[in-house]
């Protein structure tokens, strides 16, 4: 198993979310922190992997480092990744599966270079235990990835397993769901913390609605999950990963706000309903089946989080929808800060409000911009947006 000693581990995220996670790392003890593309580096040992893996908002993976070379040829290439003690980190029981990002001249295709990199596992294997492990390329219990830049190659275990994104509330999904990461970064880019009341007009299947309510209470997001890659790691050390997961519940604290979700979709209020129960966040979010522009704001002030339906199909509809949009939010949301995320970069301009701050950000393939508006009171005017 890999030692108990300090790493440096690369943790990725989506990009516009890196300042965010490396605050997130650095609270939780790393040191040395980097940001870098759709990623950052941190320093930490195997305890610090078990701790953020449970406790990071914005982090998709963990990945712990085992082997960086300069490669001569595809030989070399396998001989290198044959010489790493594969047998010290999983057993032969152990499915796994061995993903490649990048390439280079010799290795000019991500599947040659996969395959080059698991025969070396497997032929370790024969050659240290006399039998070899599954390849297993769904849900394999150890994944393993490399990187390729020129001919600098890394190699990591990936300590996550499944996606972090995947916390385990959500089994139900609406039309188009938004990644958990990503909505916790949203929520985080407001910087609010359980202080106001929340809204989602339109909630879809209830993520940002649980993931303000993990904040909220500073629970852990992935305290759902059953397991992660770690746990069949060789010499996986529980009673630490137990201590330091009742170390992290031990932070939680109550919330006494309220948030509120509201959707004109049955189905999806249904599939919100059934994550929220899952969450055991029932006693504090409240859902209503209800039209954003026929129903009155659920407090005086408060955040606002807006991932409007991207299946209106026709452009003029669009721009007329967020027209709509933007004169209500003038009209009835004034105390209130509004975090609006949308693809569609055109229709931005039929908001009729000129955001506090902007940011970029990607909802999976999709290029977004994610929009806050400060709905102020009174007559402090509202410029529109040029």
């Amino acid at each position: 198993m890999p030692e108990n000693k300090d790493y440096r581990l690369v943790v990725k995220t989506l990009y516009g979310l890196e300042e965010i996670l490396s605050k997130e790392l650095l609270a939780l003890g790393g040191r040395e922190i980097k940001k870098l593309n759709r990623a950052v580096s941190v320093v930490g040992d195997l305890g610090y992997v078990y701790k953020i893996n449970l406790a990071l908002r914005t982090g998709l993976r963990v990945l712990l480092p085992l082997a960086e070379f300069e490669m001569e040829d595809v030989e070399h290439y396998y001989e290198e990744l044959l010489a790493i003690p594969w047998e010290e980190h999983f057993d032969v029981n152990t499915t796994f599966a061995v993903d490649v990002v990048g390439r280079n001249e010799q290795l000019n295709h991500s599947s040659f270079a996969g395959l080059k990199a698991k025969d070396a596992i497997v032929d370790r294997f024969r050659d240290k235990i006399g039998d070899r492990p599954t390849v297993e390329r769904g849900t394999p219990e150890v994944p393993i990835h490399i990187h390729i830049y020129q001919d600098t190659i890394r190699v990591y275990l990936d300590a996550s397993g499944d996606s972090l994104h995947k916390r385990g509330y959500r089994l139900a999904a609406a039309r188009a769901p938004l990644n958990e990461v990503l909505a916790a970064g949203i929520i985080m880019h407001s910087k609010w913390n359980g202080g106001m009341p929340v809204l989602d007009p339109m909630c879809g299947s209830g993520t940002f609605l649980v993931e303000a309510a993990l904040i909220a209470h500073n629970m852990p997001p992935n305290i759902y999950r059953q397991y992660f890659g770690f746990h069949f790691w060789k010499g996986f050390d529980e009673d630490l990963y137990e201590k330091i997961k009742d170390g992290l519940l031990g932070r939680a604290k109550e919330y006494d706000g309220k948030i509120f979700g509201r959707d004109l979709d049955d189905y999806a209020l249904d599939a919100a309903a059934d994550n929220i129960e899952r969450s055991m966040f029932d006693d504090v979010i409240r859902l209503k089946r209800a039209d954003f522009f026929q129903t009155d704001p659920p407090s005086e002030k408060g955040l606002m989080l807006v991932n409007p339906p991207y299946n209106v199909r026709i452009a003029a509809n669009t721009h007329k929808f967020y027209r709509e949009m933007g004169d209500m939010l003038k009209r009835e949301y004034a105390g209130w800060t509004v975090m609006w995320i949308t693809s569609d970069l055109e229709a931005i301009k039929s908001i009729g409000l000129r955001p506090s701050r902007k940011w970029n950000l990607f909802n999976g393939e999709l290029e977004c911009k994610l929009l806050q508006f400060d709905m102020y009171e009174g007559t402090k005017k509202i410029h529109k947006l040029r």
